[in-house]
């Protein structure tokens, strides 16, 4: 069995990381697969814990992640279907 690999998170991401996996439920998906994140929630999310001090580098941080998880989600969907 392999271990899980250990990752260290520089501390102006945490609110990022933090606040992308609270939202990890809440992806728009159509016919082609997922879209991205629903920005609604992701916005009552970050006024619910509290992130406001310095939301648009937060939100900035947290598309750079969604658009590489949208990419990997839908590439192993495609596998998956192949």
């Amino acid at each position: 069995m392999l271990a899980p690999k250990v990752y260290s998170i520089w501390p102006e991401h945490q609110e990022a990381l933090e606040l992308f996996i609270r939202c990890v439920t809440q992806w728009r998906s159509g016919a082609n697969g997922v879209m991205g994140l629903d920005y609604g929630v992701v916005l009552q999310m970050a006024s619910l814990y509290q992130i406001t001090e310095d939301l648009p580098r937060v939100m900035e941080d947290l598309q750079i992640m969604e658009l590489h998880a949208r990419d990997l989600i839908n590439k192993a969907a495609a596998k998956e279907a192949k």
